[in-house]
């Protein structure tokens, strides 16, 4: 078992975060590069835009030409740019992965990365019309492909029906509508007003201490700041609305069937909310094959061809998803309502409950070598303010017992189903 390594987060200035994992499994040093906003309109589209403008380079790499030399010339690095939705967040996330110096005779491979990175946020070169305008059709056809996936354009219609009017309706990457609008000098200002107000955060993970990479860190990314930033608002779960049904017809051959519900809970920053109960009861309904929903609906009914469940743990949303003939929709929506009752009634097995803990437990204890996970982790901790470990979730999972799995079942209302079903 290798270890989990160290993991510090230390301010650099107001607004500025550096998280560490000190940990020496890999053979390369990964920095993610996070700079966070509220999700809102119509700021959305625009993130969305600058974030493809900074895929194109720097003044110093002013094409995609000189841009892909200069990261093979870091001997194979690998780099990229994405645009996506944490909770309420909207976070244009850089990426770039470089050997360890370690492994090399040639020193500085590390500093020319986070030289570059920090050139990409505050110096890039993509803020030109006739690139803007490229990126345009670009993003709107990004956007037109989700259609293809059937499943995930079912889940993203029944946010957006569910979450009309909030942060969690909106897309992280824009709305085509607004494109047209978007000029490069009003998006190259908004772009480094943005550099300067909304939290930056600076992932490193590798065989490195906090000595080595914090001056380098301070030097590259404690630009001037805006002297108020702004404050991060608690998150508060929203209460369910009366229960709606959304139907939409393409030519599909198999229907796809989302559930959204309302938990009344959401990972909290102090540790003392029920987000543990809600995690663990998540498992037990249908986050994994064992569950419940699989089990009953799937293998002894035959309703569906699968379905699963999720939650958004920043908005205190679960999704119950299924593919199915859409004759079967009454059925599947009125069953998956049953096993929710059944919960809410406190009917749980020890079997099933512990079951769901050894698994949660794997997930969590193995983040420290899933350098994704482990990111995205910590992420979500730096936006809420917390600082939970996952071995610290781990423990608070432990203690949950069956009066704390029915509290939680008995929060969980049912929101919008969203049904997209062929002719």
């Amino acid at each position: 078992m290798h270890t989990a390594g160290e993991f510090t987060r230390v301010q650099l200035v107001d607004g500025v975060y550096l998280h560490l994992h000190s940990i020496g499994l890999y053979k390369t040093i990964r920095v993610d590069v996070c700079l966070s906003t509220p999700l809102c309109v119509p700021r959305h589209s625009l993130v969305a835009l600058s974030s493809r403008l900074l895929a194109r380079g720097t003044h110093k790499l002013p094409n995609i030409q000189s841009l892909n030399r200069f990261i093979d010339d870091l001997y194979g690095a690998h780099y990229s740019v994405q645009v996506d939705r944490l909770g309420e967040h909207q976070v244009i996330h850089l990426c770039l992965e470089v050997i360890d110096e370690n492994f090399l005779g040639e020193k500085g491979i590390l500093e020319r990365g986070l030289t570059f990175l920090r050139d990409v946020l505050r110096d890039g070169s993509g803020f030109q019309r006739s690139h803007l305008e490229r990126e345009k059709h670009r993003l709107e056809r990004q956007i037109a492909d989700g259609f293809n996936d059937k499943l995930g354009y079912a889940q993203r219609r029944c946010s957006e029906e569910m979450c009309r009017g909030e942060p969690m309706g909106l897309s992280p990457l824009g709305n085509p509508a607004d494109f047209a609008a978007v000029q490069a000098n009003e998006l190259r200002a908004f772009h480094r007003e943005r550099t300067a107000t909304d939290r930056l955060d600076l992932f490193v993970s590798g065989d490195l201490c906090l000595e080595q990479i914090q001056p380098l860190m301070e030097s590259l990314f404690t630009w001037d700041r805006a002297m108020n930033q702004p404050q991060l608002q608690p998150l508060r779960p929203r209460i369910a609305g009366p229960q709606r049904e959304i139907f939409e017809c393409q030519a599909v051959r198999e229907a796809k069937v989302v559930l959204g519900y309302r938990t009344q809970v959401a990972y909290g920053a102090d540790g003392t909310d029920d987000y543990p109960a809600l995690a663990l009861l998540n498992l037990i309904l249908g986050g994994d094959g064992p569950s419940r929903l699989f089990k009953h609906l799937r293998e002894e009914e035959g309703l569906c061809y699968y379905i699963a469940s999720h939650i958004e743990a920043l908005s205190g949303l679960l999704f119950v998803a299924a593919g199915i003939e859409a004759a079967a929709y009454p059925k599947v929506r009125d069953k998956v309502e049953q096993e929710i009752q059944s919960l809410r009634a406190g009917a749980f097995e020890y079997r099933e409950i512990e079951a769901a803990r050894h698994l949660l437990r794997a997930r969590l204890l193995g983040l420290a070598e899933d350098r994704e996970g482990f990111f995205r982790y910590q992420l979500r901790e730096g936006l809420i303010g917390g600082s939970q470990s996952p071995e610290t979730l781990w423990q608070r999972i432990e203690q949950v017992g069956v009066e704390d799995l029915t509290r939680v079942a008995g929060g969980i209302v049912a929101d919008t189903a969203f049904l997209l079903h062929g002719t």
